[in-house]
């Protein structure tokens, strides 16, 4: 094919439902272009998060996002259920992002979820081969809770993706404050408290 797929916008959102896309790193930018949706290997795309430490990722929570908007069509989008990544040698390349009061988390695509993924990304390439041109997203859609009352001040958390193309982690979202990622509503103040 004379075009690849590529990644044209990637978006990291709540589990609210609310996205982040204004937010990523002009720094990653460069990174995130070489992702190839046509070659990349599912199995070996990580999603992680970086989150204060009295929020937690719900267990079960975390999803990817990939949807893709072809000329006027509706967007078509599948979410695959991530669980969490415990290698620690895996985790050792997100070392640099922990800050004093954070914890960071990693994620793959389950297993089972991969053969779902690479019959979308099929669909997608068939439909691409018909002359359907678009745009690919990519999103990372973790459940949160809080353990206690949140503290006052800026709630900061970052989101990063790595793919076979990336190598390393790549931020897709910098420090974006829980508190003002939204201007008509405090995400933070949704957030439940941990059962």
């Amino acid at each position: 094919m004379a075009c690849k797929m590529r990644v044209a916008f990637l978006t990291a959102i709540l589990g609210v439902g609310l996205s982040a896309c204004g937010h990523v790193p002009i720094t990653s930018l460069y990174s995130l272009w070489k992702i190839d949706f046509e070659t990349t290997d599912p199995g070996k795309i990580r999603a992680a998060i970086k989150l204060p430490r009295m929020i937690k990722p719900r267990a079960g929570g975390m999803h990817l996002r990939i949807a893709v908007k072809a000329g006027d069509a509706p967007e078509v989008a599948e979410d695959f259920a991530l669980v969490e990544v415990t290698d620690r040698d895996e985790l050792r390349a997100l070392d640099y992002a922990i800050d004093l009061g954070t914890s960071v988390y990693a994620y793959r695509i389950l297993d089972k979820d991969v053969p779902r993924l690479e019959a979308f990304r099929s669909t997608l390439l068939q439909k691409k081969q018909q002359g359907a041109s678009g745009t690919l997203s990519i999103a990372i859609i973790p459940e949160a809770c809080r353990t206690g009352p949140l503290p006052r001040g800026s709630l900061l958390f970052s989101t990063y993706l790595r793919t076979s193309e990336t190598g390393t982690y790549v931020p897709l979202t910098a420090d974006v404050d829980l508190h003002t990622l939204d201007s008509k509503r405090d995400i933070a103040a949704l957030i439940p408290l941990c059962a």
